[in-house]
């Protein structure tokens, strides 16, 4: 027997919720309803600067008003670090991720140098893809720069983790506000040839 969807709504406790964030929530929430699925809230709380208490709180006051009602207890980022570290480990251990060095303002002006030369592709979101080149670098270059203390952020090399995860396949969907049902958008493949 196939489980049923799965459906989540995960706000950052740093503002209030907008109407994009309600229609997101209305949405996965109906959606999880027609389909007998459920709908988990999951609270990103993993930057302790901006988030904050009464935020959350205005999360959980402003889902109610709205009607909506998910699973509990509610799943909170930070109180999974050590999973996150485990699985990082893990990708770490399959050499699946990789440092980064670039500052987001570097490559935002790698993204802009090479759409000078035309499209530079996004993910779904419309952010584009990482344009770096730190994957590139060499092992004595990466120690030192993780020796001297700069800056980085793990990306995943994605191209090796198709080729480990091999074919894909899904299936996209999308609401249909005329009749608030879900609907097949299309199916997708992807396979080792498509990464570039």
């Amino acid at each position: 027997m196939t489980p049923p969807p799965v459906f989540r709504f995960a706000p950052s406790p740093n503002g209030h919720l907008h109407l994009g964030h309600a229609y997101s929530a209305l949405l996965n929430f109906d959606l999880a309803r027609q389909s007998g699925g459920r709908l988990l809230l999951r609270i990103e709380d993993i930057d302790p600067i901006r988030c904050r208490p009464e935020f959350e709180a205005a999360i959980y006051e402003d889902l109610a008003w709205l009607g909506i009602v998910w699973e509990r207890p509610v799943r909170r980022q930070s109180a999974h670090l050590a999973d996150y570290r485990a699985a990082l480990g893990q990708l770490s251990a399959q050499d699946l991720v990789f440092p980064s060095f670039e500052s987001r303002a570097e490559i935002g002006r790698l993204v802009t140098q090479r759409e000078a030369n035309g499209i530079w592709p996004r993910d779904p979101d419309g952010a584009p893809l990482y344009p770096g080149a730190a994957k590139l670098l060499s092992s004595s270059e990466r120690a030192r720069l993780l020796e001297s203390g700069a800056p980085y952020a793990l990306r995943l090399d994605m191209a090796a983790a198709i080729a480990r995860a091999g074919d894909l396949t899904w299936i996209e969907r999308a609401h249909d506000s005329t009749s608030g049902m879900a609907r097949s958008n299309s199916s997708c493949t992807a396979t080792k040839a498509s990464t570039a």
